[in-house]
C-alpha cells in the first residue's frame, strides 16, 4: 500500500484573487477550456493548487503542474492511485509480502500515447525509459466458450509475437471454433455487421457525436433481430466485458470508437513508439508504477494528504473560495487555494453540485445525469502456474461477464515471495455484470455473499476452460481468493459499491462537461470529462488531467508550455469518406454505406 500521511491536517493556502473570467466551451476534439482574459489580465493569480483526488487523473494533474512551477497539494479520500492501485490482501503476509490484489487488472493498449508519456517520465531503477519500460507485451486474446471450442486470436504486430500466442492444442481449438462459429453464424448476419462497421469508421465526427452517441449499440447492430451466436460475439457478449455495460445501455459511439482504435492498433497503426495492441505491467501495479510515481512527485515537491473526502465547494464571488474536507476521523477542515482541480469520480462530484455551485456554473447541471456501473476484481491465487493464454481471456458465455488474465507469466517477481510462499500464480478476474443470473446458481452477483461470488465465478471459469477431455483448472489448485473490498456488505440488502465505474450511456456525451467551469478557478479532470478517448480508461483519465492543467494555464495567462494531448489515430484513407458523410449528416441523410439498414439522423 502506498505510504500516506493520513493523520495530518490540510494546510490553508493563501487567498485566491477574485477577478472575473469566462471559460471557453469544450471542442469535440481537444475538449479543454479556452483562456479567461479577465483573470489573466489582473496579473495577480497565485500558484497554489489543491488537487482533489489521487487517481490517475489527479496524479497526472499534479505531475504536470509541479513541473510548471506550481505548488501542489493532493487530497485523497481513500488511497493514492485510486482504482488503479494494488490492494494488499489482509492477513496474507505470513512473514512475507502481502498477496497483491486489485480493483481490476490493468492493461495498456498501444494507442495509449499520453499515459505512456507520463510513465516514461517516472524514474524506475535500472530503466532508461522509466516505468514505461515495465510494460510487457501480451500476444493473444482468448474467447473462451462453455461447451464449445475456444478461439485464440493472435496479436502478431510487431512481428514476431513473443510470447508465441499458440500451443498446438490452442491452435487446434481455434480452428474448431472458427468452423463452429462459421456454421452457426448466418452469412447475412456477418455481412450486416461488417457493413455496420464500415458505416461507423466512415462516419464524420458530427454523426458520431450527434447520432451514434445517442443510439444504443444493440440498436445499431440490430441485436434483437439476430441469432444467439451473433449476440454472443458481436452484441451483448463482447460489450459487457469491454465496457462493463449491456449492449442496450452502451453508446454506439463509445463502443465503436474503442473497437476501431483496437483494430487499428492490432494492425500496427496508431500505436505509440514501442507499443503493441495489448500490454500489461510486469508486476503489481503499485510496485511497478504507482509507488514510484508518488515518490517522484514527492521529490518534485507535491504534498499528499490522505484520508480526506471533499464534502462541499464554498462559492465566493464566482470562484471556489474554499473546499470543505472531512477526515476519516470525523473532523472537518477548510482548504483554500488559488486554483482547484477536481479529479474525483463523477458520482462523488455530483454530490458537490449545490445550488450555489450551479448558480455560478449552470453548465454542470447535466453531470447529474451521468451513470455508473459495477466492474470489480476477484483474485484467485493458485498453487501452480497456469498460463491459460499469453493475454486476456473473455468468458463469452459467463452469466457475470467474467474476464481474466494469468499474471505469473508476465511478472518479474516470483509469486512465492508473497504470502505464505505457496502461491505460484494469480488468475486475476473482473466481473462486469452484477445484475444478471449466474450460470450455475441463478443469482445476480450483487445478491450473493462473497463466498458465493467466488464459488460461482470459479465454476463459470472452469466451465469455459475445462473441456474436450482437458482440465486446465482443478479445485486443488486453488489456494485462496480475494474480492475487491470496494463491494461493501455483499449478500445483504445494503450492498453497495464504493468505487463504481463511469459508463457511457446513450446520449451521455451531451451531459459531460469540459475541463473548465463557470467557477473561474475550478477545473475538472477524470475520464468522465469530455476527451477524445470517450470510454472509461486510464488514458482518458490521463488526458483529463492534462486538459485540466491546460485550461488552468490558459485562464492564468501562463507562458508555461501546454501539456501534450494526443488525438486518437485517424486513418487518412477514410478522411474523404468522412467529409462526404459530414455533408450527408447536415442534410439529414444516412451514411453513404448504410444501405442494408439506413439510419437517418
Amino acid at each position: 500500500m502506498t505510504e500516506a500521511s493520513a493523520g495530518s491536517a490540510p494546510h490553508s493556502r493563501r487567498r485566491f484573487l477574485r477577478t472575473a473570467t469566462t471559460v471557453g466551451a469544450a471542442t469535440a476534439a481537444a475538449l479543454s477550456a479556452g483562456p479567461g482574459q479577465g483573470w489573466a489580465a489582473s496579473g495577480r493569480q497565485g500558484r497554489d493548487v489543491a488537487v482533489l483526488g489521487a487517481g490517475v487523473a489527479g496524479l497526472t494533474a499534479a505531475h504536470e503542474l509541479v513541473e510548471r512551477g506550481y505548488s501542489v497539494t493532493v487530497y485523497e479520500r481513500k488511497a493514492l492511485g485510486g482504482k488503479a492501485r494494488s490492494i494488499p490482501v489482509p492477513d496474507s503476509p505470513a512473514g512475507g509480502r502481502a498477496l497483491p490484489g486489485e480493483h481490476g487488472f490493468r492493461f495498456f493498449p498501444g494507442f495509449y500515447h499520453d499515459l505512456g508519456d507520463t510513465m516514461r517520465r517516472v524514474p524506475f531503477p535500472g530503466n532508461s525509459h522509466g516505468c514505461w519500460q515495465n510494460l510487457t507485451r501480451a500476444t493473444s486474446y482468448l474467447g473462451a466458450r462453455a461447451g464449445r471450442a475456444n478461439l485464440t486470436v493472435p496479436f502478431p504486430e510487431p512481428f514476431p509475437p513473443r510470447p508465441f500466442p499458440y500451443t498446438p492444442e490452442s491452435f487446434a481449438e481455434t480452428v474448431r471454433s472458427v468452423a463452429e462459429t462459421s456454421f452457426r453464424l448466418p452469412p447475412h448476419e456477418a455481412a450486416f455487421f461488417a457493413q455496420k462497421a464500415v458505416v461507423y469508421v466512415t462516419s464524420s465526427d458530427e454523426r458520431r457525436l450527434g447520432q451514434w452517441d445517442a443510439l444504443p449499440w444493440s440498436d445499431f447492430v440490430r441485436a434483437e433481430r439476430m441469432s444467439d451466436e451473433y449476440r454472443a460475439f458481436l452484441a451483448d457478449g463482447m460489450i459487457r466485458n469491454l465496457a462493463a455495460m449491456k449492449a442496450d445501455e452502451a453508446s454506439t459511439h463509445s463502443i465503436g470508437l474503442v473497437g476501431e482504435a483496437t483494430a487499428w492498433s492490432a494492425m500496427g497503426r496508431g500505436n505509440e513508439e514501442g507499443g503493441s495492441v495489448d500490454r500489461v505491467l510486469d508486476g503489481a501495479t503499485s510496485e511497478r508504477w504507482l509507488d514510484p510515481w508518488v515518490e517522484h512527485l514527492r521529490d518534485l515537491g507535491v504534498r499528499f494528504e490522505v484520508g480526506w473526502a471533499v464534502e462541499e465547494l464554498l462559492v465566493d464571488d464566482g470562484a471556489v473560495g474554499a473546499a470543505t474536507l472531512r477526515h476519516t476521523s470525523g473532523r472537518t477542515e477548510q482548504v483554500r487555494a488559488d486554483w482547484f482541480v477536481s479529479a474525483i469520480p463523477v458520482e462523488r462530484f455530483t454530490a458537490l453540485l449545490t445550488p450555489e455551485v450551479l448558480d455560478a456554473a449552470p453548465e454542470l447541471d447535466p453531470v447529474r445525469e451521468l451513470g455508473t456501473d459495477w466492474m470489480n476484481g476477484l483474485m484467485f491465487y493458485l498453487t501452480e502456474e497456469v498460463p491459460i493464454t499469453p493475454g486476456h481471456v473473455n468468458y463469452v458465455d459467463s452469466g457475470w461477464a467474467v474476464t481474466s488474465i494469468s499474471q505469473a507469466q508476465f511478472w518479474k517477481r516470483d509469486f512465492a515471495t508473497y504470502g505464505d510462499g505457496t502461491v505460484k500464480d494469480c488468475l486475476s478476474a473482473i466481473l462486469s455484470d452484477w445484475t444478471s443470473p449466474g450460470m450455475f446458481n441463478g443469482k445476480a452477483a450483487r445478491d450473493c455473499r462473497p463466498d458465493e461470488i467466488a464459488r460461482e465465478t470459479w465454476a463459470e471459469v472452469k466451465a469455459h476452460l475445462n473441456g474436450s477431455g482437458t482440465e486446465v483448472l482443478t479445485d486443488d489448485m486453488l489456494h485462496s481468493w480475494f474480492l475487491d473490498p470496494a463491494v461493501i456488505d455483499p449478500g445483504t440488502p445494503e450492498v453497495r459499491n464504493d468505487e463504481p465505474l463511469f459508463t457511457q450511456l446513450p446520449g451521455s456525451w451531451a451531459d459531460r462537461p469540459g475541463s473548465g467551469t463557470g467557477l473561474r478557478n475550478l477545473f475538472l479532470a477524470g475520464d468522465w470529462v469530455r476527451n477524445d478517448m470517450n470510454v472509461t480508461t486510464m488514458e482518458g483519465a490521463n488526458k483529463g488531467g492534462r486538459q485540466a492543467v491546460n485550461a488552468l494555464l490558459d485562464t492564468a495567462g501562463s507562458g508555461e508550455p501546454r501539456c501534450q494531448v494526443t488525438p486518437l489515430f485517424r486513418p487518412p484513407e477514410f478522411e474523404p469518406f468522412k467529409r462526404v458523410d459530414r455533408q450527408l449528416y447536415r442534410a439529414g441523410l444516412p451514411n453513404q454505406f448504410d444501405v442494408m439498414d439506413p439510419r437517418a439522423p
